[in-house]
């Protein structure tokens, strides 16, 4: 395995290249003259497979890019994003788009009118087949400057104007539907999934507004996709996984139906929503089609060519939640070595919302394993992250679990101090809802607890509570996180056959 140090940008990056990238960053840089020390610091760099400069120093000793070094690696550094961008950007469409436009900035200047005119509508065109509508407003300016002898100068006038304010129309268009997807997704992080009036009242204000409540005020056909990730984000946080499901497809279909607008984005849409289409299948207890959008998935990834890091990182954290969620418990267990190696490997690539679910979801599993040691140190490392805070869900929650777990290992002394710290929390964050609040008073009534037969009557109290709390509407949501009842009645069912 690769180890990477943070602040050494320049061996990540080497790291990072494809062999078509680093071939032709050998060979445009065979057509430079001049010393190429950079080139020969490159191919040091490039044998590597854990980046020390101490050790690097030692064994390139005499080479000449050890003078001035950090001059050379920023040098290099610079020389292969240039070649990166090159190799990259000439195919997409923005490049060609830009390159389209600095042809007619040439023809302009050369007074090449004829030609000007020719290459600036066949800019137009691509902008609006790729619905480019930043290019195409600067198009419009570029065209408006000189117009045509054949042309009335006040009716092209009034036609690149109306053509103006529907670019500008649609780009807004497009802005606000991220905005309040946005938007969504901060309400998600701060109070998790829907539970109670209230949130799903600010949910609806958020989206309430005319342009969201119909497919119809989509202007374009990205619009019309960010209109289905608005209803998409919105479902999920109301864990309504079916119409969060269908948003999905819909999405779907939309970018591979209309390939071109999403065409050479940073996101990669088809990909990116295969992921969502995988976890809402996990939750739907379709595990068979997950695992099926999870293989073309690998044959995306493999026809674009591009990194799998990603890829590898999703990969695993989706296996563990389709184990868990088909029972295959020890099948999950075994997927927690390699989720571990991922993140330490891509400790600074991965986001902080799947860092956090890999471990919370580490921490279920543990417990679904009955492997209570470990599931506690798993417990202290999410409870100990310095950014849990920004998920205060995952916050939230595992304090229940870590409630439970220290049940499990009859810590009962500890378990008195961390039901008041519970309780205090949870109320004081708005978060003490009717299934956390049973929780903790069937723990703290176990503290009393003098014989076998009350104790099975407590257990099976809290079962029928919490099949009641399953089929309400707003706490059925606690559920997603961690099924309380499964563990309840797996509780009950080892006390029956001990007896």
């Amino acid at each position: 395995m690769i180890s990477v140090k943070p602040a050494n940008d320049l061996f990540e990056l080497i790291c990072q290249m494809s062999k078509n990238e680093k071939r032709f960053f050998v060979l445009s840089s065979g057509l430079q003259k001049g010393d190429k020390i950079y080139l020969e610091l490159f191919k040091a760099m490039e044998k590597q497979t854990e980046y020390d400069e101490n050790k690097f120093r030692l064994k390139n000793k005499g080479k000449k890019f050890l003078n001035n070094f950090a001059y050379n690696k920023n040098h290099l550094y610079k020389l292969i994003m240039k070649s990166l961008i090159n190799y990259n950007y000439s195919t997409t469409a923005d490049g060609k788009m830009h390159s389209l436009i600095a042809e007619c900035w040439v023809l302009f200047n050369k007074a090449m009118y004829k030609r000007y005119f020719k290459t600036l509508a066949k800019a137009k065109e691509y902008a609006y087949k790729y619905e480019k509508y930043g290019y195409l407003l600067q198009i419009l300016d570029m065209e408006k400057i000189i117009i045509p002898k054949k042309m009335i100068q006040k009716t092209k006038s009034e036609e690149l104007m109306q053509e103006v304010y529907e670019a500008a129309e649609k780009m807004v268009n497009i802005f606000e539907y991220s905005k309040t997807a946005g938007m969504l997704l901060n309400n998600f992080r701060y109070y998790g999934l829907s539970r109670n009036e209230k949130h799903t009242e600010g949910l609806d204000k958020i989206t309430g507004e005319g342009k969201m409540l119909s497919p119809e005020n989509a202007k374009s056909i990205r619009a019309l996709e960010a209109y289905h990730r608005v209803k998409e984000i919105y479902y999920g946080i109301k864990a309504d996984n079916i119409n969060q499901y269908r948003s999905q497809l819909a999405r779907y279909k939309i970018v591979t139906e209309n390939p071109l607008p999403f065409r050479d984005y940073i996101l990669h849409y088809p990909i990116n929503i295969l992921y969502s289409l995988t976890e809402s299948c996990i939750y739907l207890d379709k595990t068979v089609e997950a695992e099926s959008y999870l293989k073309i998935l690998y044959n995306e990834v493999q026809k674009e060519k591009f990194s799998t890091d990603d890829f590898e990182i999703f990969r695993d954290y989706l296996y563990l939640k389709i184990y868990l969620k088909q029972g295959e418990i020890q099948k999950a267990a075994r997927m927690i070595p390699r989720l571990e190696k991922v993140l330490v490997r891509y400790k600074d690539k991965l986001q902080i919302d799947t860092e956090l679910s890999i471990l919370y979801h580490i921490t279920v599993c543990r417990i679904e394993e009955k492997n209570f040691t470990k599931a506690l140190t798993a417990a202290n490392r999410i409870l100990s992250h310095p950014l849990l805070n920004k998920r205060s869900d995952y916050e939230c929650y595992i304090k229940i679990l870590y409630l439970i777990i220290h049940f499990e290992l009859k810590n009962y002394e500890l378990l008195r101090y961390l039901l008041i710290s519970t309780y205090r929390y949870l109320r004081k964050h708005e978060k003490l809802f009717k299934t956390e609040l049973l929780i903790i008073k069937f723990i703290r009534r176990l503290q009393g607890v003098k014989t076998e037969d009350d104790l099975n009557f407590l257990f099976s109290r809290l079962s029928k509570n919490l099949e009641k709390l399953k089929k309400d509407r707003y706490e059925k949501n606690a559920f997603e996180y961690f099924d309380l009842l499964k563990w309840v009645n797996g509780k009950l069912i080892s006390r029956v056959i001990q007896e």
